[in-house]
């Protein structure tokens, strides 16, 4: 009897370690990644998953700033006009396959993203700047740089620590690619990708591609998704807070949502206009009564999340009878009709936006407010790719646009330097200053932190002051889940990192 009661336990335990381990957690995201092979992923979902299953060396932490993944430590010098960073791999790391990560593995890895033509990794000019990496021993690297620059540090985040089943192959699938991360790639399907824990532990992460806000908020009531880490319009987030068994988590984020003028057009060469368009803007009501406060109001490119770069002043005003006397010394005054001109030109916006339904009603309250004042404003409703490549072109006048996981200052050059227009970089609203680009091109070789921090935040102010683009808000990160979840503590860039962590409870 006592044989039998004994069995009749230990396939008792049997069974539950085998019901934990496969237990699923169903999170919904709003788009299918771009790729899940790491060569290729750019776009957030495809980097966020990715981070589950493939370790990079550093990546960043909720406060934005550098953390050890891969590495128990790391060490960064300068060797003359040279950069060195040297890290120590963490001990006891291996692969999926349960082979130990090595110094070499490291190597090999940078030779894969910086230099493999057959792979021909999206990312390959993102490490043109190494000079060497050296295996100082098994658990040991060094990496070289020709020059100081603070995305040497920030682009290893994007070199994943990889073995190759067949190095020799012609095209690398994503399940050819052996990771170090928690988590084993274990199916991909047009609409579903599924992550499975090395610790068998953890629960299995089914990533489900839900498009419609209405559909996924239905799933959530009705416990088809667990978890939603999808984009969703403050409207819909009121109103799900006040559903039983629902729950929200939400912080400042490190985004950036802005107005982009285009600066190749007449209309927004004058600082006058750029800053009228401004004033005409009630961010406090927006936020209140459309946003719902789910986000935080800006003053500047920087969120609260980056504790060096914020700088806590005040919020642009909105003020209508400063923005019509601006209006009035650039030489636009009303017509007898009551629309603005300017030597017998109507002032006439081209609005493009994405079919993105929080943006459009974003760019419907705007509209408003600038029609009243006797603007023209045409707005283009476009579906993404078309949008972006409208954005991207300058074939705009206007365009409420997002800048997201960026981590420090030195995103600045890409978005405002004069070399950086498109096709180039990010400064797409064609913004020319070059005393801009003087304190950008000193900021970027400066290696004392202290220093540094003053000269970005000394471009930072010159950009504000001229209008570059127009501030707007910082969305919060949102996510909404079923009330059985374990706590979550969130990260500002919208790492999916707090998922390693997640369990469920659900019926327990």
């Amino acid at each position: 009897m006592k044989l039998f009661q004994a069995i009749l336990v230990l396939l008792c335990i049997s069974v539950f370690g085998h019901v934990s381990a496969q237990e699923k957690i169903n999170i919904a995201i709003s788009a299918a990644p771009n790729s899940m092979t790491p060569f290729y992923s750019t776009d957030a979902n495809s980097q966020n998953i990715n981070r589950l299953i493939h370790s990079s060396l550093v990546d960043f932490n909720e406060k934005m700033q550098f953390m050890c993944i891969a590495c128990e430590s790391y060490e960064d010098k300068m060797s003359g006009s040279k950069q060195v960073l040297t890290f120590k791999l963490k001990q006891g790391m291996t692969f999926s396959d349960g082979t130990a990560v090595t110094a070499n593995d490291v190597k090999r890895s940078y030779e894969y993203f910086a230099k493999d033509n057959k792979i021909k990794s999206t990312f390959m000019g993102a490490y043109e700047s190494i000079e060497a990496v050296n295996v100082l021993d098994d658990k040991t690297v060094q990496i070289v740089y020709k020059n100081f620059s603070l995305e040497n540090l920030s682009n290893l985040s994007l070199l994943k620590i990889v073995k190759l089943k067949n190095p020799n192959a012609e095209v690398f699938e994503p399940q050819d690619i052996i990771g170090c991360g928690d988590y084993v790639l274990k199916a991909i399907e047009p609409l579903e990708i599924i992550v499975e824990p090395r610790d068998t532990s953890k629960p299995t992460l089914v990533f489900k591609v839900v498009k419609d806000e209405t559909t996924l908020a239905l799933k959530l009531i009705n416990k088809e998704i667990d978890l939603s880490v999808a984009n969703m319009s403050p409207r819909k987030v009121f109103w799900l807070k006040s559903q039983p068994g629902i729950r929200v988590w939400d912080m400042p984020s490190g985004n950036f949502q802005f107005m982009g003028i285009n600066h190749k057009r007449e209309l927004f060469q004058d600082i006058k206009v750029r800053k009228a368009f401004s004033l005409l803007i009630p961010r406090k009501e927006i936020l209140e009564y459309k946003l719902k406060n789910t986000a935080v109001l800006s003053v500047g490119m920087f969120s609260p999340a980056f504790g060096d770069m914020y700088e806590q002043t005040e919020i642009e005003k909105n003020d209508v009878q400063e923005a019509r006397k601006l209006l009035t010394e650039a030489g636009w005054v009303k017509n007898k009709n009551g629309i603005l001109a300017k030597n017998g030109k109507l002032l006439e916006i081209d609005w493009k936006v994405s079919n993105n339904k929080a943006s459009i009603e974003v760019v419907e309250v705007l509209q408003h407010f600038f029609e009243k004042e006797g603007m023209i404003v045409n707005v283009s409703i476009q579906e993404w790719g078309t949008y972006m490549s409208a954005f991207k072109a300058g074939k705009f006048d206007i365009v409420v646009g997002q800048w997201v996981g960026f981590t420090g200052p030195d995103m600045l050059k890409f978005v405002f330097h004069s070399t950086n227009v498109p096709p180039k970089g990010g400064n797409r609203v064609g913004y020319i200053n070059p005393a801009l680009d003087t304190i950008l091109d000193k900021a970027t070789v400066e290696t004392d932190a202290t220093k540094r921090t003053l000269l970005y935040k000394q471009a930072s102010n010159l950009i504000n002051s001229d209008y570059a683009t127009i501030n707007l808000w910082h969305p919060n990160i949102i996510w909404i889940g079923r009330n059985c979840l374990s706590d979550i503590k969130l990260e500002s860039s919208g790492s999916f990192y707090p998922l390693k962590k997640l369990e469920k409870n659900c019926g327990k």
